[in-house]
């Protein structure tokens, strides 16, 4: 999970930091620990995939974790190809390297350029301390250079999903904050640093606690980076009664959470099947939600016992299974997101695609789907919606890709098929089709047919390709539609 983009930002002014000032100083012994970030990004767009998007401007703040290394928030950082800063008391910009950027922690350690930083950031050491019902107060850098603060109470603990990722983690939920938080903001309970903002509403704002930032810190300090352990399962509530009894669990037996479905990638897609009922996760008894009791956070979702242990590690889970229990040892994987069927997101990176003729082949991804906009999840077609919904997490060695014929760029060869569009290809050339390299394939060994032969799922309509017109109909769609490059295949 690492991102080449070069980046610059400017440090704080420095003053010797004091730990045992008041509150009401720290921000003044801050100067020297906070950054302002402004990343400029780019994107390649989904619908035109050899295009690229216009540049879009962000800022975001950053917390020294080290004498040049500063600690940010993901987000901000996707598609980062360049960044600009202001500082507190300086004009000069420092480069600096995305060292490692792990998006389903959302979480990004920044290297400075020591030749550049001259003087050392103060790095700040993350406190794992939560006390539910306390004020705590927020510093960051702003974009105007001025040390800036903010208040919250701490509410409670919580597992939620990342909003840039497919990931639930352990997140501090504060109530009551006093300005909008959410980027990478460092959050103190009294005087020590707990966490960074991560997103923010009306009323609420989340924080990444210290025990995430620290795991995530010294994983980042022993490369290569492995990541931490993700869900390769689903539950589903374990309430009635009849269904106990159908599992012929004995009526003392009130606890376990139900697998109802299970990946072919993560933590428990080899050892766990559908149907079990996890009873216990290390000694940890789960209750029918699938929640256990916390010394700290009380009742916590059993993802946060998985995001606790690195990629490797074993856990031993109790089970429900065939009427019996069952005491089974689970080795801890993450799930990478361009391994997926359907990838959740391709950060930093060019979609795949060919064109043919007029014939716009592509790969289905989750950024494919939300073209559909606000709400895509009932917008989009519904065959292209299961293929995300019910087999996203479920690659196998016949089928890694999806590939659509997404649309139809018209010219006079491919009269009558201008309306096909959005159809998952079957076949091409009579090659089952179950990568988007399975295309380049089928067209390299065609044979002596003078026709590429494109079969598509749902009976939709057989396209056929004349390939002695396929030469001249590419230049006039390269010149006609501005197109540079026809085809995009990553070959890492």
């Amino acid at each position: 999970m690492r991102n080449k983009a070069v980046i610059s930002i400017i440090i704080a002014g420095f003053t010797p930091l004091l730990w045992a000032a008041p509150a009401a100083d720290l921000a003044e012994a801050m100067k020297e620990s906070l950054v302002y970030i402004q990343v400029s990004s780019v994107a390649w767009e989904q619908i035109q995939p050899w295009r690229q998007t216009s540049v879009s401007t962000v800022g975001t703040y950053g917390t020294a974790v080290g004498p040049y290394q500063v600690l940010a928030i993901a987000r901000p950082l996707v598609n980062a190809v360049s960044v600009q800063a202001r500082r507190y008391g300086q004009n000069e910009y420092i480069p600096a390297t995305i060292k490692v950027i792990d998006y389903e922690y959302n979480l990004c350690l920044i290297e400075l350029d020591k030749n550049a930083a001259g003087a050392p950031l103060q790095p700040l050491e993350f406190k794992d301390k939560y006390q539910k019902g306390k004020d705590l107060r927020a510093y960051w850098l702003s974009s105007g250079g001025q040390l800036t603060t903010a208040r919250a109470t701490l509410d409670r603990a919580d597992v939620r999903f990342s909003n840039i990722s497919f990931v639930r983690t352990l997140q501090y939920v504060l109530s009551n904050p006093s300005r909008s938080t959410g980027s990478g903001e460092v959050y103190c309970l009294d005087d020590e640093p707990i966490g960074i903002a991560c997103w923010s509403n009306d009323t609420e704002a989340g924080v990444i606690p210290a025990e995430s930032i620290n795991r995530f810190l010294k994983e980042a300090s022993q490369p290569p980076y492995r990541g931490f352990g993700a869900a390769g399962f689903e539950t589903t509530n374990l309430l009635d009664p009849a269904i106990r009894k159908f599992l012929k669990m004995p009526d003392d037996l009130r606890h376990g959470v139900f697998v109802s479905s299970v990946y072919a990638m993560g933590t428990g897609s080899r050892e766990l099947k559908s149907g079990d009922v996890i009873l216990s996760i290390d000694n940890r008894t789960l209750n029918p939600y699938g929640r256990y009791l916390d010394e700290r956070y009380e009742r916590v979702n059993l993802e946060h016992l998985l995001a606790q242990k690195e990629v490797g590690d074993t856990l031993v889970f109790v089970v429900w299974r065939d009427a019996k229990e069952e005491t089974i040892e689970v080795v801890v994987r993450d799930i990478k997101a361009d391994e997926m069927l359907v990838p959740y997101y391709e950060y930093g990176r060019q979609p795949e695609y060919l064109v043919v003729a007029g014939f716009v082949f592509q790969k289905l991804t989750r950024d494919y789907l939300t073209m559909w906009g606000d709400g895509w999840q009932g917008r989009v077609p519904p065959h292209l919606y299961q293929y995300y919904g019910e087999q996203g997490f479920r690659p196998s060695s016949e089928r890694s890709d999806i590939v659509l014929l997404s649309y139809v760029l018209p010219t006079e060869t491919n009269l009558g098929f201008q309306q096909l569009g959005r159809l998952v290809v079957k076949s091409f050339n009579g090659k089952k089709i179950g990568s988007f390299r399975d295309i380049f394939e089928a067209i390299n060994n065609s044979g002596d047919s003078p026709f590429h032969v494109v079969e598509f799922e749902l009976d939709s309509p057989t396209v056929v390709i004349p390939k002695a017109l396929i030469s001249q109909t590419n230049q006039q769609i390269m010149q006609l539609y501005g197109i540079t490059q026809l085809a995009h295949i990553d070959m890492d």
